[in-house]
């Protein structure tokens, strides 16, 4: 599996490229490929209660985004928004998995009381078939493609309630972990969606296609990740003025410095100019994009769970203990 999501992560980069069908809008959409896993299995953990330790308001990033849902550790949060940007994209929006995020919810704080609400008990019903069917016509012989489609999304939706997780593990190395098995069950869910969109846009003619197809844009309009690109390294002066690390650590946090560039480089590469046309492209898109991000939060897991085998017990705990933004 670890070598079959090295070589979809390959491909997708591949895909990252100034052509008109690759371009994707915003953070939120970066090229991608249909296919990809057949399964995967998630694994359980055991958790522990996290300290809390608040953080000097002077080492507080600037930037840190407020009041933001945790949606890389509840992938179904961020279901309504990447659903509508398949289908109804409307203007250059924010990659709600970008690499603020993932420190932001690395290093945060939740009370339980919240945790327990935080994913629906209720499969959501997404109106994209009946807003499609309004714009297109459909024929009597594409109603049961339709169909189909919609039936996929209320599938992809429930597949990510059921992905929900009992509760957010208290150290920051188990929530990157959990990222990852979210971001894993927002492609699989998306895969859900894959087959029944393809056989449903393969049914359309020009004209439903055109009226399908997004608008082109009036003017040059630059995507917020052009704008704000990822703030790569921000982390590295607020954990040195936690840990306050030896001479002998040195070399692990310059690995782990390492580390932050080059996921945060991945996550800018993805930064394109253009909405894609077609649903299909725009799926194609999102699901590149994740892979992309993927990667950036496996780079980050690893270089922080060998950082911490640097660190002394109270290193450890006061690491642990970092919270790096505000309760989102």
């Amino acid at each position: 599996m670890i070598g079959v999501r090295i070589a979809a992560l390959g491909l997708a980069l591949a895909v990252l490229s100034p052509s008109p069908q690759a371009c994707a809008f915003g953070l939120r959409l970066g090229p991608f490929l249909f296919g990809g896993r057949a399964h995967h299995h998630h694994h359980h953990r055991h958790l522990v209660r996290r300290p809390t330790e608040a953080l000097p308001s002077e080492a507080t990033p600037t930037n840190v985004a407020q009041n933001r849902a945790p949606d890389l550790l509840y992938a179904i949060l961020a279901w309504p928004s990447i659903a509508d940007d398949i289908f109804r994209p409307t203007n250059y929006s924010s990659w709600p998995f970008s690499y603020q995020s993932i420190f932001d919810q690395a290093f945060a704080e939740y009370p339980a009381k919240r945790v327990a609400d935080l994913c629906p008990r209720r499969i959501g019903k997404s109106d994209a078939t009946l807003r499609i069917e309004a714009e297109i016509a459909p024929t009597a012989a594409q109603r049961p493609l339709l169909q189909k489609l919609g039936t996929a999304l209320v599938e992809a939706n429930g597949y990510l309630i059921k992905s929900c997780p009992a509760e957010i593990p208290p150290l920051p190395v188990e929530r990157l972990q959990l990222m990852d098995s979210q971001i894993d069950a927002m492609i699989m869910a998306l895969e859900i969606v894959r087959v029944p969109l393809q056989k449903f846009e393969e049914s359309l003619d020009d004209r439903q296609r055109a009226r399908l197809s997004a608008p082109v844009a009036s003017e040059d309009v630059t995507p917020v990740c052009a704008k704000n690109p990822e703030p790569a390294n921000w982390p590295m002066p607020i954990l040195k003025q936690a840990l306050q690390p030896t001479a002998a650590q040195e070399a692990a946090l310059n690995n782990l410095e390492r580390a932050f560039n080059r996921a945060a480089s991945d996550l800018n590469a993805g930064c394109l100019a253009g909405i894609p046309r077609m649903p299909s492209a725009r799926f194609q898109a999102i699901q590149a994009r994740l892979y992309i991000t993927w990667g950036a939060v496996q780079t980050i897991q690893v270089a922080v769970a060998q950082f911490q085998n640097q660190l002394s017990d109270q290193q450890r705990a006061r690491f642990n203990a970092l919270q790096l933004a505000a309760t989102p």
